[in-house]
């Protein structure tokens, strides 16, 4: 049971089903309908072959400097697992994006790029190749961009074509979005605080100290919560899903610290996605 769960949420089966979970919850947003299979199916293709690529892609640096994370112990040990992951999120993702609007290919193209230049060495720098993630303090940001546009311009479009670049709701909807996203995604910068430090990667962390760090992730939910309540109104049954789902992750935000195990990301703050899809889909069926 303990070798299944690991490579549940080691593999990224976790965050590709709570990454799907949040696309689901777009397309009810914007469609009134809570399911759509070929984007659930895309967007947990896509996440899978994003998260096991970056760290399949990593390993020869992982295993040159060595680490103590289990995290990062299990994908040495199970590098041939990830890569068949990795062929079934590919698998996915390519069978199921047939079943999405041809105006899809138009949006996927750019975003494609960003993802691959995340996780692969593409960019040439003076002396080698790097990263994107590698690169000054932007990384968070470009996964907000990257999540956003899976999550919410990926749903929005196979809805409404290219018409979706000129509809207000889906861009609000991406703003909360991507606000969310850099909310929980800075606990793992703090996680990986001192392996960045000794790649002399600038994180936000180690710019501003990883405390301030948590106070900022826990100003991003306050924000992201009073967008929510400016687009549905704050006497609405779904606000008061999302406020209870906003104000519970803000609680596991607060006890992060550089020395919380690989657990903690990997499946506790990254199961904030499925909680706030849990809340509101629960509130949906018994309150509205």
């Amino acid at each position: 049971m303990k070798a299944f769960f690991q490579y549940f949420v080691y593999g990224s089966w976790w965050v590709a089903l709570c990454a799907a979970a949040l696309g689901m919850l777009t397309w009810h947003d914007l469609s009134g309908s809570w399911w759509n299979l070929p984007t659930a199916f895309f967007i947990l293709g896509g996440t899978l072959v994003i998260y096991n690529l970056n760290m399949l892609s990593g390993l020869a640096e992982l295993r040159q400097r060595g680490t103590h994370s289990e995290r990062h112990h299990w994908c040495m040990q199970n590098e041939q697992l990830m890569t068949t992951t990795l062929g079934i999120g590919i698998t996915m993702a390519v069978g199921s994006v047939w079943f999405l609007n041809s105006a899809i290919w138009l949006f996927m193209v750019p975003l494609s790029i960003i993802a691959a230049a995340y996780v692969l060495p593409l960019l040439r720098t003076q002396n080698d190749r790097t990263r994107l993630r590698e690169v000054g303090l932007w990384k968070i940001f470009l996964i907000a961009v990257v999540w956003s546009g899976m999550t919410v311009t990926l749903p929005a479009v196979h809805l409404y074509g290219l018409d979706q670049f000129s509809d207000l709701s889906s861009w609000q909807l991406a703003v909360e979005r991507g606000i969310f996203i850099l909310a929980i995604t800075l606990p793992f910068d703090i996680r990986d605080l001192v392996n960045d430090a000794k790649k002399g990667v600038r994180t936000i962390p180690s710019v501003i100290g990883w405390q301030r760090t948590v106070w900022l992730s826990e100003v991003l939910m306050v924000a992201f919560l009073a967008l929510v309540g400016f687009r549905l109104g704050m006497d609405n049954p779904l606000f008061v899903a999302y406020a209870i789902s906003s104000l519970l992750t803000m609680a596991l935000l607060s006890v992060a610290t550089p020395h919380r195990q690989d657990m903690y990301c990997s499946f506790w703050v990254e199961g904030a996605m499925m909680l706030q899809f849990a809340a509101v889909l629960a509130a949906w069926s018994f309150l509205v």
